[in-house]
């Protein structure tokens, strides 16, 4: 096992030099400043090339707004669209401090990214939120299909689409295409996981290992899992759960990014084993000397920021080899 990346290590102690520790017990609006400051400092410039533009979508659940991240490299072809949801423990984050990692994406996937501003919990419950999710895919995938529709000229059929997020976003993602697989309202021709949360289960190697983090720990982990789904952590579904799924057969292709210093690694590794042994086509990339939330790190770190360009550029071949 390779050690923190030195130049990350640098990172976390300079964060513990300014920032005081939270609560034990935050409340959500504590927990989302510290988030809201920690991605501002983490900012990076958007690439010149993206066109970006919100919208915002009148579901059964409500007004979901969406921002929309189109990277195209000149060529004829229409760009798949990946669909991502933001992580942050389903409590924190939004469409702005997950712009920089967006806007990359659809730059280096060469991409129309369409980032989720989803309902957070706990003012949302799990079976809102999740449904929120899906509703909203739905409404994205129909509008790309019959803007494909409409398109003169020849086609090859609509863009590929993907279903793509980071930690509590991954775990949404995953969920999004259980229940598209058993609806079949729209094609997800790829998952794209980043360091997924899979089950509120903290026993695991990597938890133990890395309980106390860097960054994300043991007890950050119990917490976000409270307010996502309160007192129903057992119950028997996959929305809680992408491992509770009935069947992982008929699943879409997956890419799945684990990180060496997180406490979700192992988890995330599970879940490559559970879609392998249902036959799904799995394909993993392991970071050894990155931690939990890496995608935000790349200002502090050459190894980071080399890393998010490989996962983004292999999440771009893999939705164009959805084709063939």
């Amino acid at each position: 096992m390779s050690a923190l990346d030195p130049d990350l290590a640098r990172y976390f102690a300079d964060l513990g030099a300014s920032f005081s520790p939270l609560p034990a017990d935050p409340t959500p609006l504590e927990r989302r400043a510290r988030y809201w400051a920690l991605c501002g400092l983490g900012k990076t410039p958007l690439p010149g090339s993206v066109t970006i533009n919100d919208v915002s979508l009148d579901l059964p659940v409500g007004k979901v707004p969406v921002r929309l991240f189109y990277g195209h490299d000149g060529a004829i072809e229409p760009v798949p669209t990946i669909i991502y949801f933001h992580g942050g423990g389903w409590v924190v984050g939004d469409n702005d401090t997950h712009m920089p990692t967006c806007a990359r994406l659809a730059h280096e996937a060469n991409a129309l990214v369409v980032s989720v501003d989803y309902p957070l919990a706990p003012e949302a419950d799990w079976r809102t939120l999740t449904d929120a999710c899906f509703q909203a895919a739905s409404a994205i995938a129909a509008d790309r299909v019959a803007q494909d529709a409409a398109t003169p000229g020849p086609r090859l059929g609509p863009p590929p689409i993907a279903l793509a997020g980071d930690s509590a976003g991954a775990h949404l993602a995953t969920v999004t295409a259980i229940r598209a697989r058993d609806e079949g309202n729209f094609h997800v021709a790829l998952q794209a996981l980043f360091y997924p949360c899979i089950e509120p289960a903290y026993a695991t190697g990597s938890y133990d290992e890395f309980a106390a983090g860097p960054g994300l720990t043991r007890a950050d982990m119990q917490w976000y899992w409270r307010q996502f789904v309160g007192d129903e952590h057992a119950v028997n579904d996959y929305r809680v759960a992408p491992s509770r799924a009935a069947s992982h057969a008929g699943l879409p292709p997956a890419y799945l990014v684990t990180a060496g210093r997180d406490p979700l690694r192992d988890e995330g590794l599970a879940y490559v084993r559970t879609l392998r042994e249902a036959k799904i086509d799995v394909a993993h990339d392991e970071f050894d000397s990155l931690p939990h939330g890496f995608l935000r790190m790349a200002k502090y770190s050459a190894a980071t920021d080399a890393a998010i360009g490989h996962a983004n550029k292999r999440v771009g071949q893999l939705l164009r080899g959805s084709r063939t």
